[in-house]
């Protein structure tokens, strides 16, 4: 709501509602499809991006993870 003063008085004056931003994210990797990490198989678990635009995933390592069966991981480091 906006209001406007005039010499005799004021008047409020409706705001447009804004228009809601629609964004539609493109993703290297699907959740649940397997990737690489080096030489660990891996499934994806989530995924999300970062302030700088960049896509991490969360992926759950498959066989031997050398203790660490969930790991985040930059999409680049991903195959």
């Amino acid at each position: 709501m906006l209001m406007q003063v005039h010499d005799t008085g004021f008047e409020i004056v409706e705001e447009p509602p804004r228009r809601s931003k629609i964004y539609e994210a493109e993703w290297k990797f699907r959740i649940g499809q397997a990737v690489r990490l080096s030489e660990l198989s891996a499934i994806v678990l989530s995924r999300y991006r970062s302030a700088a635009g960049m896509e991490i995933y969360n992926i759950w390592i498959a066989g031997d993870a050398y203790g660490r069966p969930i790991r985040s991981a930059a999409a680049k480091a991903l195959q």
